[in-house]
């Protein structure tokens, strides 16, 4: 898997699903498998997921590897990596870049526990310690 390192594309949440699959799985997938998943829950049929992830190769975020009877789809992309652009994009879009203006935006609305305060705490001290 890559990084993903040019401008976000923003996926569809269709198309997000089934990533969010295939990385949580950690393994290939034929599309008989990813079916068989979104099936009861959201009622996909065959067709349905074989146009996401035509979608989803085109746009380079899985490949299919087409060597067996089965073709097996793989994420190109990292689940890491697909996540810091889109907080990337989000950043930019609604807190001009600012993650301490986000942040901010949290502690007003009142959107964080005492849980939360504490955890984001921790870790800003200790980033604040490893820098120094």
């Amino acid at each position: 898997m890559t990084d993903f390192t040019r401008q976000a594309e923003k996926l569809p949440e269709s198309e997000l699903e089934i990533m969010l699959t295939l990385w949580k799985v950690g393994k290939a997938m034929t599309a008989g498998e990813i079916t068989k998943h979104f099936a009861k829950d959201k009622g996909w049929k065959s067709a349905t997921v074989h146009v996401l992830l035509d979608r989803l190769a085109e746009k380079g975020f899985v490949s299919c590897d087409k060597s067996s009877f089965k073709h097996l789809y793989s994420p190109l992309i990292t689940e890491e990596s697909y996540r810091k652009g889109e907080t990337t994009t989000f950043l930019s879009r609604f807190f001009g870049g600012s993650a301490k203006q986000m942040i901010a935006s949290f502690i007003t609305a009142d959107s964080l526990s005492d849980e939360d305060l504490d955890e984001l705490s921790a870790m800003i001290n200790e980033r604040k310690a490893g820098l120094k």
